[in-house]
């Protein structure tokens, strides 16, 4: 679709609705990290979710207001599509941080950090020359190795605990799979497939925000429990 361009802005839907995002995301992303402060380390990992949302949101806001050619645009784009990568290993982290040790949390994380920077890696160096689907496929198959965390997760605390979890995931899912089919197009240059994908980025990271903030929850709960459990 070939989309409508406003003065100052290529791709205005795309580059508003995630400039706008960035912020949002940002503001709450403060309060996530409060919540987090009794622990050190959840203010770590919690930090890392919410730099990696504001990073994606920030570049794919920028590289959207660009005009279409140009090598800041070509440098943006690639920083665009590593947020993705970043985003994806950065919403895992804040979740095994909090929730398990051992080899569920660092050895998983070390895994999912590392599989993300080797993406980050080959989709930059060979931006040009793979499919469209080939970066599809990494992004989906990262992402969806949140299959372990979330059964982990309900093995511990139940189904309601990871709805949001799973909602996130599906709006991503979704999202991608429309802009890969180039469907549907809802109002002619205006917003299409890539726009709705946004849209669909913005709610994954609301999913995913509510499910971290759940997590947060939960376990500050259980931790006063304990303390005031008798002896």
């Amino acid at each position: 679709m070939n989309t409508i361009s406003i003065p100052g802005f290529s791709e205005p839907f795309s580059s508003i609705s995630h400039l706008l995002g960035a912020f949002i995301f940002f503001v709450y992303g403060i309060r996530l990290i409060y919540m987090a402060r009794s622990h050190f380390g959840w203010v770590i990992a919690v930090s890392v979710f919410v730099l990696s949302g504001v990073f994606l949101l920030s570049m794919s806001g920028v590289y959207h207001l660009l005009e279409l050619e140009g090598v800041s645009r070509a440098v943006l784009q690639r920083l665009d599509h590593a947020g993705v990568f970043a985003l994806i290993a950065g919403t895992f982290t804040p979740a095994h941080a909090i929730l398990f040790t051992g080899f569920w949390r660092w050895g998983f994380l070390i895994l999912i950090w590392s599989l993300a920077i080797a993406g980050i890696t080959v989709k930059s160096i060979f931006f040009n020359e793979l499919a469209e689907w080939v970066g599809l496929m990494g992004y989906l198959g990262l992402g969806w190795l949140g299959i372990f965390s979330a059964y982990m997760t309900h093995r511990l605390h139940g189904f309601s605990i990871i709805r949001p979890l799973v909602f996130g995931a599906l709006a991503y899912t979704v999202g991608a799979t429309l802009e890969f089919l180039r469907l549907p197009i809802v109002i002619a240059g205006v917003i299409g497939p890539h726009e709705l994908f946004h849209v669909a980025v913005l709610a994954g990271l609301a999913w995913h925000w509510i499910f971290i903030r759940n997590l947060l929850m939960l376990e500050q709960g259980d931790s006063a429990a304990s303390a005031v459990r008798p002896a």
